[in-house]
């Protein structure tokens, strides 16, 4: 009995069905009828399509097969394509690698960047794509993501095809877009040590300077600096106050004063394997409000001050100390010692978005147990690393960052 996995329908809801088997007839006739003037063709003897100068080689996108989960996709890239790319690209041509997804009355059309896919010269590899990049593109038309192996891939709604071909990618990401021009200010490879970083947050009176966990307060800080400075709280402002009755979330993206909707933000180290989690009631009725909620995390590269002999917590007690700031209780200098970071470098950047095709895979990551006292936790939405190609739709890293996260 065939698989039920993901299936996306056109006002981007997400059911489980199994996967439609389309001939190569059906593969070449939905590529002609969004291709105006398109022929088939045949290069190094591989049957594509023809449009333009562009030459296309195409697979369709099915699900990867038992016992993965459902929303992991692919098409197969056999050898002869290395073969055909490189004889297109010697007749002036630009070959692509195109996975058609077609289920009902929705066709998405994933096109791989070949570069990685030629130096990999696999015989028959994977390229992946995930359930979330087709509900991207259904949605707005033009999608496109680096994967966590250096994949460029792009979605793209049928009816948008021919214009991506002709003109390049034209989706407008203003928001991500910010972030990017934040993360030109952030991620510039150097290491920020903790005084240094609690110093300038004082001087600047940010209210959470003096707290043990300072990288995610710093990084708090530096974003909120950067979007007032730059004049972007328009489309990414960090609220430091939340409003009565509004969503308890750090970040929220809008048009000028109105929201679109909400994010949160999260300095993690970059070694962790789970992006943090918020109250999954709070997400959902953001997602069913606004269609999506965005995690906003920075990895970084940690020094433990408990490693270098807990000079960095001494330093930093001190000086607390010294501006008056006890919290009431008597003068350790060694407060916090066995957790306190001496510095960090923030090396990496994702946005993952959780909207009504990821929900359920976010609050299946989350394995609820029970609290101390027997009462059930209160239900968590996790991502673990394992799942977040279904969810990341921005990354940007340091050319050396380990893995971590991504």
């Amino acid at each position: 009995m065939a698989q039920t996995v993901d299936q996306v329908l056109s006002d981007g809801s997400r059911v489980e069905d199994v996967d439609a088997q389309l001939s190569e007839g059906q593969k070449v006739s939905l590529l002609l009828t969004h291709l105006r003037g398109a022929q088939e063709t045949r290069v190094a003897d591989v049957r594509a399509v023809r449009f333009g100068d562009h030459v296309i080689l195409k697979k369709q996108v099915t699900h990867l097969g038992k016992p993965w989960p459902a929303f992991k996709k692919r098409i197969q890239i056999p050898k002869t394509w290395l073969v055909a790319e490189r004889a297109a690209r010697q007749q002036g041509l630009i070959p692509h690698f195109l996975g058609i997804y077609h289920y009902r009355d929705v066709t998405i059309f994933v096109d791989f960047d070949p570069t990685t896919y030629v130096l990999r010269k696999a015989n028959n590899s994977a390229a992946h794509v995930s359930t979330n990049d087709l509900f991207q593109a259904q949605t707005t038309g033009q999608f496109t993501r680096t994967d966590r192996n250096g994949n460029r891939l792009t979605s793209v709604r049928a009816d948008c095809l021919e214009s991506y071909l002709l003109q390049g990618l034209t989706t407008s990401r203003p928001r991500l877009e910010a972030l990017g021009a934040f993360n030109d200010d952030l991620l510039d490879g150097q290491t920020i040590h903790a005084l240094d970083a609690v110093q300038e947050m004082h001087r600047a009176r940010w209210p959470d300077r003096f707290q043990g966990e300072w990288p995610g307060f710093y990084l708090e800080y530096r974003l909120d600096r950067f979007v007032r400075t730059e004049g972007l709280e328009g489309l990414v402002a960090f609220q430091k106050v939340k409003g009565r009755g509004g969503y308890d979330f750090d970040l929220r993206f809008g048009e000028d004063s109105s929201p679109s909707f909400y994010g949160d933000l999260k300095a993690s180290d970059v070694v962790k394997h789970d992006a943090p989690g918020n109250d999954a009631a709070q997400i959902k009725r953001c997602v069913e409000q606004y269609g999506r909620f965005w995690y906003v995390i920075y990895e970084h590269e940690t020094e433990k001050a408990k490693d270098h002999g807990d000079a960095a917590t001494i330093e930093w007690n001190e000086w607390k100390h010294s501006v008056g700031y006890d919290n009431g209780k008597d003068f350790n200098p060694l407060s916090y010692a066995s957790r306190f970071k001496a510095s960090v470098r923030f090396v990496k950047m994702l946005v993952l978005e959780v909207n009504r095709a990821n929900f359920h895979i976010a609050l299946a990551d989350f394995a609820q147990g029970k609290q101390p006292d027997g009462a059930a936790r209160a239900l968590k939405v996790i991502i673990k690393k394992k799942n977040i190609d279904n969810f990341v739709i921005f990354s940007e890293s340091l050319p050396t960052a380990p893995d971590g996260l991504h």
